[in-house]
């Protein structure tokens, strides 16, 4: 089992909430902090977002780094505001220093030119988006903090077009970072071995 020291701001956040972390988000993130890449599946509304990203936060807190560290995926850009507010509500409300920000289709060009000369630390984005960024000539330099990528809304994406380009764009990523953490996140799925084999390479 892994230590739950690096896990203490979270712990922290989640008892200002009146929260107990629940098994799952435990495990997931004792398994994320030991190095492991897998799939959550549980019900919608059962706190699977926070199961995704608290662990990559937490190892941001303890090792910090610049640049780009973790990707958040959605097949939705409608959705990529609220994911973005939903991660900004424990890091504004504990002063972390992390920065958080979406690039979607509906993101303005100046923005989108920021990034690139300066990208945050978590990036909320769409496997459209994904594949434009690594198509530029500077993609081993915007990708090479990276330590994990989540994958929200796995059985949306599993078995289409847009699945396939994501497992393409998670391909190119694995060569740039070798050690890169998938964690998919996924409603209720019929063949979960094989979605979680999808995702994780």
């Amino acid at each position: 089992m892994t230590d739950l020291t690096g896990l203490k701001p979270i712990l922290q956040w989640f008892e200002t909430q009146g929260w107990q972390p629940l098994a799952f988000q435990l495990q997931t993130w004792q398994a994320y902090l030991s190095g492991q890449s897998g799939m959550i599946q549980v019900p919608t509304g059962s706190g699977k977002t926070y199961a995704a990203v608290m662990a990559p936060i937490a190892e941001m807190l303890q090792t910090p780094s610049s640049g780009l560290q973790l990707l958040y995926i959605t097949p939705l850009r409608a959705l990529s505001r609220d994911i973005e507010q939903s991660i900004l509500r424990p890091i504004q409300a504990m002063g972390w220093n992390l920065r958080v920000e979406s690039r979607t289709g509906d993101t303005g060009s100046a923005q989108k030119a920021r990034q690139l000369k300066n990208m945050p630390d978590i990036l909320i984005t769409t496997p459209e988006s994904l594949a434009l960024m690594l198509s530029y000539a500077g993609a081993k330099t915007l990708f090479k903090a990276l330590r994990g990528v989540i994958l929200d809304e796995w059985h949306e994406l599993l078995s289409s077009k847009r699945g396939t380009q994501t497992e393409l764009c998670l391909s190119h990523l694995r060569g740039l970072c070798p050690s890169l953490r998938t964690w998919a996140i996924s409603a209720t799925l019929g063949n979960v071995s094989e979605a979680a084999q999808a995702a994780v390479g």
